[in-house]
């Protein structure tokens, strides 16, 4: 079977899209599966397209990883190249390098919204038969799903983030007041907080027009046991769940427990408010904790404490999280595919996944790391409660992702900034996927 490859971003243009049809240069499937099966036993050399690791203690976590590696595998060498900084900008940078046929980077790290675009457009391998039995069993069951196209997976995993609500313990406390456990408790308890003048903001959350809102979308759908996608990935959004979701998100700017500005924020902006002391409570992801709990940047350090997010009263649905995080892809266009798939096992591996518990502030992504004893070591609410967490996938088991992201942060954003109904804006957003999944949406 041929790889042929096609148009990832809207608009790449000509001169890309000729790379694109020009693909591996008609290289056999079967034959780079055969080349990447097997580890060089020569020696050789590869790169590895990384960001910034969040650090806790100040290493850099991908030399770290590195390091490690050439110890296993002293005939290998890894040389990084710098990513992006932001997950678009390292999308549509990779994209376009990749779909010229260039055989660097080797392997490639990238958002767990990716595994679809990039495998439907053959820029990434499939690793499937690259896997051993019962690889994914020590994984998410919703990073293989979110890794997975069309039966075949496309990411090896690396790590995970995960959200979570972070809560103001002293203005709990001082109020007498327990820690929500439904979405319904939450707008109580955060009313009965601002009442007393004691906050500004109840929740702080992301509702900008942006892939922050999507997240939230797809939290707050599955609290209310609907979905966006049915399981052939087809358009699933309707009924009173979707409706319940929309309401919700409503409510808390109709009622003043969220400010009307946080149809313009994303994470960084709730948590910059969160950490100065502005909000009661705070959904974000789980670097969050880091911020809130440095003194030298938090004004309410010592004071924050965190839970899963709760559910809806009723549901028995609490504790769910949108699957964030970052896995490796293999480039097939690669000239050391034995090379690169050993590293993107490794870094799946029990070894690196241990060294992520302990130097890096994010959440491994192997099941059996988040109870050891490297876990407990780093002292970091957000990796000791990650086992409890319900991880859903967001809509990323089509390749037209960006634009079913569109069809949900939009008239999300409008409901929540009062100028759609929620009923009104579950109608737009189902109306918004059927043509994003059609393809002919922008």
């Amino acid at each position: 079977m041929a790889l042929h490859r096609r148009s990832l971003l809207a608009g790449i243009g000509s001169a890309v899209a000729a790379g694109l049809l020009a693909g591996c240069g008609g290289r056999d499937l079967d034959d780079l599966l055969t080349q990447a099966a097997t580890a060089p036993k020569k020696p050789a050399r590869l790169t590895w397209w990384v960001s910034e690791i969040p650090s806790r203690r100040g290493a850099v976590v991908a030399d770290l990883i590195i390091q490690a590696f050439e110890r296993r595998h002293p005939h290998l060498r890894v040389s990084k190249i710098n990513a992006l900084s932001t997950s678009d900008g390292n999308r549509s940078a990779i994209a376009t390098q990749l779909s010229a046929g260039s055989p660097q980077p080797d392997v490639y790290l990238g958002d767990t919204t990716w595994p679809a675009q990039f495998g439907h457009s053959s820029l990434a391998l499939p690793v499937d038969k690259l896997l051993p039995d019962g690889f994914w069993d020590a994984y998410p069951s919703a990073l293989r799903s979110g890794s997975t196209y069309r039966d075949a997976a496309y990411a090896v995993p690396f790590f995970l983030d995960s959200t979570y609500l972070y809560y103001r313990k002293d203005l709990l406390a001082k109020h007498g007041l327990r820690v929500p456990r439904s979405w319904e408790e939450l707008l109580r308890t955060s009313r009965t907080v601002q009442r007393a003048g004691d906050t500004d903001a109840g929740f702080l959350w992301q509702a900008a027009v942006t892939e922050s809102l999507t997240a939230n979308v797809t939290e707050f759908l599955a609290d209310a046991g609907a979905a966006v996608l049915d399981d052939r990935g087809r358009a699933a959004l309707h009924g009173a769940g979707a409706e319940r979701a929309f309401s919700l998100m409503a409510e808390f700017t109709r009622s003043g427990v969220t400010p009307r500005t946080v149809t313009t924020y994303q994470e960084s902006h709730s948590q910059d408010a969160f950490v100065n002391g502005r909000g009661l409570f705070l959904r974000n992801w789980s670097y969050a904790w880091v911020n809130a709990a440095a003194p030298k940047v938090s004004r309410v350090a010592g004071k924050v404490g965190v839970v899963p997010r709760p559910g809806f009263e009723g549901t028995g649905r609490n504790g769910v999280s949108c699957a964030g995080g970052w896995s490796n892809f293999v480039n097939p266009s690669s000239r050391e595919l034995g090379a690169a798939m050993t590293f993107a096992r490794f870094c799946a591996g029990e070894e690196v996944q241990r060294l992520l518990a302990r130097e890096a502030g994010v959440i491994p992504a192997m099941t059996s790391v988040l109870t050891g004893r490297e876990a407990r070591a780093a002292g970091d609410p957000t990796l000791l409660r990650a086992a409890e967490l319900h991880l859903v996938s967001r809509p990323v088991q089509t390749p037209h992702y960006p634009q079913v992201s569109k069809a949900l942060y939009i008239p999300a954003n409008a409901v929540v900034g009062g100028d759609l109904s929620p009923a009104a804006g579950v109608r737009a957003a189902q109306a918004g996927l059927r043509t994003a999944l059609e393809g002919s949406a922008l």
